[in-house]
Parts: structure tokens; C-alpha cells; sequence
């Protein structure tokens, strides 16, 4: 299927408007080619297809002669790209506000504001919000996925068609991919938005099993005992997390930059106050000013020898709930490799502790016997290494509990004696694999791991890790010798997989979930990077390659899409490299992939940082509010002050500089009143002013706090000074006519 028509159904109905016009571009790359060539024609075909673009882009679309091809394709992609980019970022700040909403019903249920009996009203309408989000989120990865592809596949497909026409020109997707990669919709995460999303099911849920002081104790599977895997779908990635969300917690890595909050909470209430944190950690255009990263980047590396026994063994294997074989996993930061000092595991294959206890490298106590430490577990010695720590530990453990002798190892020291013999036949496991066969690195599996465990009486014990990102190679440190997986891996570790509450039964029904027998991902890792030596294929990778080659590449969602589009230019280099080479092909460094640009804090007022035109304009509607009051108060201080200067006597002078007239009370009473009004309206101007400038610099610096924004205390204070200003004028006024004696009947006969 053409992917215009799939752009049709795949995309959800009230998003298609704002999507990228894919088929009015495809005519567009006839119109444009055609005009490039010398001896174009004017055909029915050509002006049918400028009429179409002139319903699209308006009559401002003349393909001038000047340009080159390329170029004035490109100007077409951008306006297609400013179409995109603001409705992302209205969806961004739709997200926010939904988000928003959700939060206000669900501190109040929590903290007890609303009265009895409404409080199920309120956690239900923060449910019902939460939920909504949770669509949101789900529609706009879709719409992020469905966009790149659309441009991705035009910049290639203009490219073909100017090879085709014999044009000069054919080489945009080099230049435009690049800018792609960096553009709003593509470039903004949303590891932010899913965790405050996540903190409010939290809330909700820990409220809802009567935790309301004392969460429900966890307990992530740190008994022995292997995972399930299962295939996920990469595109329906977002629809899964949202899905799992809802019943379980997520586990943040210690690299996710997230120091801004605290560890996850006990209380309802405290979590719905970090979910409030997030949410004003997001500015108004919907980007998080600390971004986080929920997953952490994990490592397997799989030994075998030149027979590979290690491989047949994972491929055979009998029971899946019996685990075979084993690797050494570790975890990066950076991208870096975080061992070679303390941080790798020998670990036993599909080991439950790998999502609970062991989750995070360095490991300091091992909990489950499943592993052991290594050290300095890289390159093709390697083998030998693992060998060597099997041999220590046992050594080790063949010391004497009691008595003055060598201590355990620290990081055996929390297992008791059953725990230790455990461990101890594990590595006697290694090293009799060791020793049958010459051990040597054959794959190494590197995925983006987010984790995820049960928090109420229905899930306690569950842990779920998704694996994103997946990719093998023969050597972790050679980013370019990569092969990738199209799926992702969701492996859960319960104690009982029958009994988990329908929550698998409702990821295999909307998130494209799928079990394989016997599935090894260390097995298919050999397989695909040892295709020509190992004795026999899985009986899934028939099915995978087939399956692979067939579907569409948005399919596999957005990260396959980014690194086939960050591939491109390379490749495109490295043909112009090897035909000017004379066919000697140069392979460039590998491009790194795209950041996220963070924006530096701001300082100082002379920086230009361009702001939303609804912001500027908000903050000075603001400040002329202010002053069309304190104006105001200036011209009736000024009328009155002229007034009190009058009916001055002769030979009485004005006072304070001539700005007081002294020949009545009532007149001295009412000039210092009229320029106390002066005094407070000049004070509250300048207070306007600047503050305006103070809240267009927290708006470049993404500081939005109640103090800058919405502070209580000048309204206040102005209140309290005109009130003040007037009780006292209106106090001196009157005092004499309190002292002077009422007149008699006396007086009045007299007169």
C-alpha cells in the first residue's frame, strides 16, 4: 500500500488536516522536476497537478527558474514543516493543560478539601482526566511517528525522481535529514509527560487499596526464578507504557535527571505533590526546562566457543521457565561503558533479579543468588576473565563460615548458607562451560530499558522491564558493526504469571503483544551476527526476517525511522567519497545522534531570545492594567492638591516648598492626603514597569512560580496604603470638629 493511503488510515481523523500533505507533494516533485528541464512541456497532467498546489500552498508558489530544483522543493517541505511543528506544539501544550486539570481534583481529594462523599467524585474525575492524557500522549507519538516517515519518504522520493529526470540536482535528503532530525515534533521528548502521568495512576491507585499512610510493601521479584518475554510491536510502544502505567510503578534509573524530585513516595498525597512538581517543571509551550529519561541503557554480552554449545543450549531448551546458559550484563552512562571498575554481573540467562534487585549497575550486595561480580569484563579475553572470577568466588566460598578466618566477599555477605550454595553451583557452571570450551564474546545485545513494578495487593511481585532501542553486535565499542531488532521486548518476572489481574490480557489486546515459544534474545543475537557458522537457525527467525521485510518502516516506530534517516547522509557521503576515489569508498565517523537543544538560563536582559507573541502580549496587558490605575490615582491626587492650594489668605505663605497651603487645617489635611496619592501612584508605576521586565526574563528562563506570576502582596499593599492614606485624612478632617464646642440657643438670639 502507497503510503499516502496509509497516512489515511492510520492517522487519527482530527489530526489528518495537520499532517504533512504527502500527496499534493508527490504532484509537487512532478511540477518541480518538470520546470527543471530544458525542453519542458506544458501538459494537462503538469497544470492539473500546480493547480493542486496552489489549493495547498496559495497562489505564492512560483517555481522560479533561478533556483535550483532542490531548493525550491525545500521551500515547499518547509511550509509543510511550520504546518507540522505548530500543531505539535499546540498538542504539547494541550497535553500540559489536561495533565493540569487532572492534578487540581486530585489534590483536592487527597488532602481532604472537599467535603465527605465527594471525595470518590473527585479521584473519579481525575481518572477520567488521567485517561484522557494518556489518549493524548498515545495520539501524539503517532503523530510524531507518522510525519517523520511522510517527510523522510519525500525527501527520498524527490531525490529518485530527479535521478531519474537527468537533473543535476538530486541530493536533498543529505541536507534536509539533518534538519529534520532537529525539528520540534521530532526532537522533544516525552519522558516527562508520561511520568507525571504515571505519579497520578500512582496516586490513585494507592488511595484506592486504602494506603491512604502506608503504601503497600513491594516486593519486585527478588526471589529466584526466570522472566517470560514478549514481542512488542515498536510502533505501539507509547500504547503499552500508557497501558502499564495505569497499574504499575516506574522505576527511575539513577542517570534520569530527576534530582529536582524525590525517591517515589509513601502517600497518595505526596504523590500527587511530585506530580504537581513535574507538571511546573514543564513550561507553557509544553517542553520540561530539566528534561528526564526513563529508560537506562542496558548491556548483555553473550560467550560462547568456536562449537557454539552455549547457543544449542539456549535453542534447546526444554522448559521456559528453566533457565539456560548465562551472560555479562552491564549498564552505561552516556553512552559509555560503566564497568571495567565494579559494574559488571556474571548473571544466569532470564534472571528474575535483573528486574528487581540487580536492576542498576554498580550492584554493591547481591540479594539473588543468580550472579556474581566481575571485573574488567571487556574485549576478547573476556572468557578468560569470567573463568577467572568463577574460580575466586569458589575459592571464597570454600572458606570456613565460623572462626578467624577470610571473610565472605561484601558482595555476597547478604545470602545465607543456602543462598551461597547456590551461587556456588552457578559458578561451578561457568567454569566447567569455561573450561569444556575456549569462551570468547560471539554478541552483544544493547537495548533502552524502562522499568516497572507492581504497588498494590493485586500486582505486588510483578516486575516488567520494556526494552526499546534494540540492537547486536560482535563488539559493544564499534558503534558502526550494529544490526537492529524491529521489535520491542517486554520481559515480566511474577510469581505467579496466571494470576496478574487481566493487565497482560489487556496489553495482548492493544498493544500488539505477542508470545514466542522458547524466545531467547542472546539465541537470535548469535543467530543474525553468526548466520553462516552456527549449525541451526531459531524457528522464529524465518517468520522475523519475512515479517521484517514485508511491513512498512513505520511500522517500527519512530527510533528505526530516525537511524535509517541519520544513516542516509552517510551513505550518500560515501558513494560521492568512493566515485571521486575512483571507487575507493571512505567511511566517514559515525553521526551522533540528534540532542535536544537545552536553552541556557538567562542572566541577563541583553539577551534576544525570541518569546510566544500570547506571552508578550499577556504581560503587557498586565502592566498597562497597572498603570491605567495609578494613573488614574495621579490625576485625582493632582486635581486635589490644586484645590487645597486656593482660598489661600493674604500674608500667608505656602509651606514644604511652597506645596502645602497652612491657612486652614482642612487645607494642609487635604494637600498631604492629595500628594500622598501622587507619592503611592508614581511607587506603583515603577513597580509595573519593572515587573513586566522581571516576568518577560522568567518567561525566557522558564521560571514560572507563583512568586513572579501570580503574587498577592503589591495588589494588597496598594489596597492597604490608599486605605490607609484615607482613614487618616478623613481622622484629621473631623478631629476639630470634635473639639469645637456646639453651639447654644444663646448664640443664635445673639445673632
Amino acid at each position: 500500500m502507497k503510503f499516502g493511503k496509509q497516512l489515511k488510515q492510520l492517522a487519527d481523523p482530527t489530526h489528518l488536516g495537520h499532517c504533512i500533505a504527502y500527496d499534493t507533494l508527490k504532484k509537487a516533485i512532478g511540477v518541480v522536476v518538470a520546470a527543471d528541464r530544458p525542453t519542458s512541456e506544458d501538459t494537462p497532467s503538469i497544470r492539473a497537478d500546480m493547480e493542486a498546489l496552489e489549493k495547498v500552498f496559495g497562489q505564492s508558489t512560483p517555481m522560479f527558474a533561478c533556483q535550483p530544483p532542490d531548493s525550491r522543493f525545500h521551500g515547499l517541505l518547509q511550509h509543510e514543516l511550520e504546518k507540522v511543528n505548530r500543531f505539535a506544539a499546540l498538542q504539547f501544550r494541550t497535553l500540559l493543560d489536561t495533565l493540569r486539570e487532572a492534578q487540581r481534583p486530585l489534590l483536592r481529594c487527597l488532602s481532604g478539601s472537599v467535603g465527605a462523599g465527594h471525595e470518590d467524585l473527585g479521584a473519579g474525575e481525575a481518572e477520567r482526566l488521567l485517561d484522557a492524557a494518556a489518549d493524548q500522549l498515545m495520539a501524539l507519538e503517532g503523530f510524531r511517528v507518522l510525519n517523520f516517515a511522510g517527510f523522510r519518504k519525500i525527501a527520498k522520493k524527490f531525490d529518485k525522481r530527479s535521478k531519474e529526470a537527468g537533473t543535476k540536482k538530486g541530493n536533498l535528503a543529505t541536507w534536509f535529514i539533518p534538519q529534520l532530525l532537529r525539528e520540534f515534533f521530532v526532537a522533544t521528548p516525552l519522558d516527562v509527560h508520561l511520568l507525571a502521568l504515571a505519579r497520578g495512576y500512582a496516586a490513585l491507585r494507592r488511595r484506592r487499596n486504602g494506603s491512604m499512610g502506608q503504601s503497600v510493601p513491594m516486593a519486585p521479584a527478588t526471589s529466584r526464578g526466570c522472566t517470560t518475554t514478549y514481542w512488542l510491536t515498536t510502533s505501539a510502544r507509547m500504547r503499552a507504557l500508557c497501558t502499564l502505567v495505569k497499574r504499575f510503578d516506574v522505576v527511575l534509573p539513577p542517570s534520569s535527571n530527576t534530582s529536582f524530585i524525590a525517591a517515589l513516595p509513601d502517600t497518595p498525597l505526596a504523590l500527587a505533590e511530585q506530580q504537581q512538581t513535574l507538571l511546573q517543571s514543564i513550561g507553557p509551550e509544553g517542553i520540561a526546562s530539566q528534561p528526564c529519561r526513563l529508560a537506562s541503557e542496558s548491556n548483555r554480552m553473550y560467550l560462547d566457543g568456536p562449537d557454539f554449545s552455549e547457543y544449542l543450549g539456549r535453542l534447546r531448551q526444554g522448559d521456559q521457565d528453566e533457565p539456560i546458559g548465562f551472560h555479562v550484563r552491564w549498564s552505561a552512562a552516556g553512552g559509555a561503558h560503566a564497568g571495567a571498575g565494579g559494574g559488571e554481573l556474571v548473571e544466569r540467562g532470564n534472571a528474575a533479579s535483573a528486574l528487581g534487585p540487580h536492576a542498576f549497575m554498580p550492584v554493591e550486595t547481591l540479594v539473588v543468588p543468580e550472579a556474581f561480580p566481575v571485573k574488567d569484563c571487556t574485549g576478547s579475553h573476556a572468557g578468560k576473565v569470567v573463568q577467572a572470577a568463577a574460580a575466586l568466588l569458589l575459592a571464597d566460598l570454600k572458606q570456613p563460615v565460623s572462626g578467624v578466618v577470610k571473610p565472605q566477599a561484601h558482595a555476597l555477605a547478604a545470602l545465607d548458607q543456602d543462598g551461597r550454595d547456590s551461587v556456588a553451583a552457578f559458578a561451578r557452571e561457568v567454569h566447567a562451560a569455561a573450561q569444556r570450551t575456549q569462551l570468547g564474546p560471539v554478541a552483544t545485545v544493547t537495548s533502552s530499558r524502562t522499568l516497572l513494578r507492581g504497588d498494590t495487593p493485586a500486582t505486588v511481585g510483578v516486575a516488567i522491564a520494556l526494552d526499546e532501542d534494540i540492537q547486536f553486535s560482535k563488539d559493544w565499542s564499534d558503534p558502526n558493526d550494529v544490526v537492529d531488532f524491529p521489535y520491542c521486548l517486554v520481559e515480566v518476572a511474577c510469581n505467579d504469571p496466571e494470576s496478574t489481574g487481566g493487565w497482560l490480557d489487556e496489553l495482548r489486546s492493544h498493544a500488539a503483544l505477542r508470545s514466542v515459544a522458547n524466545f531467547s534474545i542472546g539465541a537470535h543475537a548469535v543467530a543474525v551476527l553468526h548466520k553462516d557458522k552456527v549449525p541451526e537457525l531459531p524457528h522464529w527467525h524465518e517468520h522475523l526476517s519475512s515479517v521484517e521485510a514485508a511491513a512498512p518502516p513505520e511500522t517500527w516506530g519512530l527510533m528505526l525511522e530516525w537511524r535509517a534517516a541519520n544513516l542516509e547522509p552517510e551513505q550518500a557521503h560515501e558513494e560521492q567519497l568512493g566515485a571521486s576515489a575512483g571507487g575507493t569508498t571512505v567511511k566517514p565517523e559515525a553521526a551522533p545522534p540528534p540532542v535536544v537543544e537545552e536553552k541556557e538560563r538567562l542572566d541577563s536582559w541583553d539577551d534576544h531570545e525570541e518569546l510566544a507573541p500570547k506571552n508578550l502580549l499577556a504581560t503587557e496587558r498586565t502592566m498597562l492594567e497597572w498603570m491605567h490605575t495609578v494613573y488614574a490615582f495621579a490625576l485625582l491626587g493632582i486635581g486635589m492638591w490644586r484645590f487645597s492650594l486656593t482660598n489661600a489668605a493674604d500674608g500667608v505663605q505656602p509651606a514644604a516648598f511652597g506645596l502645602l497651603n497652612i491657612y486652614s487645617t482642612a487645607s494642609t489635611a487635604l494637600g498631604c492626603y492629595s500628594l500622598a496619592l501622587i507619592m503611592i501612584a508614581i511607587g506603583f508605576g515603577w513597580y509595573a514597569a519593572l515587573h513586566h521586565r522581571w516576568r518577560l526574563r522568567a518567561l525566557r528562563q522558564r521560571r514560572l512560580t507563583e512568586q513572579i506570576f501570580n503574587s498577592r502582596l503589591p495588589p494588597v499593599l496598594l489596597a492597604a496604603l490608599m486605605g490607609i492614606a484615607l482613614a487618616v485624612h478623613i481622622a484629621v478632617q473631623t478631629f476639630p470638629l470634635l473639639l469645637s464646642p456646639a453651639p447654644t440657643y444663646q448664640d443664635f438670639n445673639d445673632d
